[in-house]
């Protein structure tokens, strides 16, 4: 029996999350006004805290969210990982807009909620294959609480028995799954969508592309490139790198399998170790 205590950080308030609550004029619950970021930490260590404050920073600007200092986030979430007894794991940082409404428009754009919960590593998934959707991501570069696209990619990929759906952007660009950055490989050589095909820009993403040994190139890219690749992989901050066997591409009858090969992606999992020594 787990007799660890299990607290969230809501407005700097530990609370037991079983009892923990929030206002019901939060319009982070009423209409998705809000933003989050989920990290990794490791020994009780968060990593690529910097990279998640940026990407945080840049959401909060456009959405005209007031935030705490970074120091003083970074602190809470660390307090919370100590206070939970926790070594290794995520931790997610929720920030909503809580005030009355006039209507769409916030009383007071000043006050928020802010809630930090620490959360286990959901299982590795038992498999290794994704499915091309027809659920276009976000226009955002940052996480906000409107997730339906995501979710309905998400419900997609289990609808047929796929770990995650990719997505494509209008023009039928290849952008994302929903819930990590695809990379692939070609000819000795990775590819992955740039920041202006619509995509989250993830930290482990960011980490990969700093490492000089790799030669990467970001771009826009159709569904061909994909087909024709020799590896594929995903990465976000729970699965670090991924390496995907199969996609089901579609075409206009029925579901086509292309399964790829792991070889390559093993030099870019020992590098990321090496360099950012993030697992």
């Amino acid at each position: 029996m787990n007799n660890k205590p299990n607290f969230v950080l809501l407005n700097n308030n530990f609370i037991d999350s079983k009892t923990a609550t929030i206002n019901i004029d939060n319009r982070g619950f009423l209409f998705g006004d809000g933003l989050f970021e989920t990290c990794r930490f490791h020994q009780q260590r968060i990593i690529n805290f910097d990279l998640h404050w940026d990407r945080l920073k840049m959401g909060a600007n456009y959405l005209k969210i007031s935030l705490p200092s970074k120091n003083i986030l970074k602190k809470s979430a660390e307090n919370l990982i100590i206070k939970n007894q926790t070594l290794d794991g995520l931790v997610k940082i929720h920030i909503s807009r809580n005030t009355q409404s006039n209507g769409y428009l916030p009383v007071d754009l000043t006050k928020n909620d802010i809630l930090i919960q620490t959360k286990n590593f959901p299982p590795r998934p038992l498999d290794d294959n994704l499915i091309i959707c027809d659920y276009n991501p976000q226009i955002y570069n940052f996480k906000t609480l409107n997730s339906i696209p995501y979710i309905l990619a998400k419900i997609f990929a289990h609808e047929n028995n796929a770990i995650d759906s990719i997505m494509l952007d209008s023009e039928q660009n290849i952008c994302e799954t929903s819930s990590a950055n695809i990379f692939w490989i070609k000819n000795n050589k990775i590819f992955t969508p740039n920041l202006d095909c619509s995509i989250i820009n993830g930290t482990i993403r960011q980490s990969i592309l700093a490492i000089k040994d790799l030669n990467i190139s970001e771009g826009k890219y159709q569904i061909s490139h994909l087909e024709n690749a020799d590896e594929v992989f995903i990465t976000n901050c729970n699965l670090l790198i991924f390496p995907i066997s199969t996609i089901a591409f579609r075409n206009k009858k029925n579901f086509y399998n292309i399964n790829y090969k792991k070889t390559l992606v093993k030099k870019v999992e020992k590098l990321l170790k090496i360099e950012f020594k993030i697992f």
